[in-house]
């Protein structure tokens, strides 16, 4: 039983990461982003949903690209 649990959170993890990836057109940056928040999903979401107030109508790839661009400056 302990193992079928463990195995359902798991796909859930792999079917979580796999949605948030997304584009593949878009999936190098949200891999980087990945990268550089430590593989938290959620503080992703934050950041890019934060930008996404202060600056609307912009597409997901500026999110993505502004996001970074302010983590590997220290913002």
């Amino acid at each position: 039983m302990k193992s079928q649990t463990r195995q359902s959170v798991w796909n859930q993890i792999i079917n979580g990461c796999q949605s948030w990836m997304g584009s593949l057109s878009e999936g190098g940056l949200k891999q980087e982003l990945l990268t550089l928040v430590h593989g938290n999903i959620a503080t992703a979401n934050r950041l890019i949903n934060g930008e996404k107030r202060q600056h609307p109508n912009h597409t997901e790839k500026w999110y993505l690209e502004k996001v970074i661009y302010d983590l590997q400056r220290g913002r």
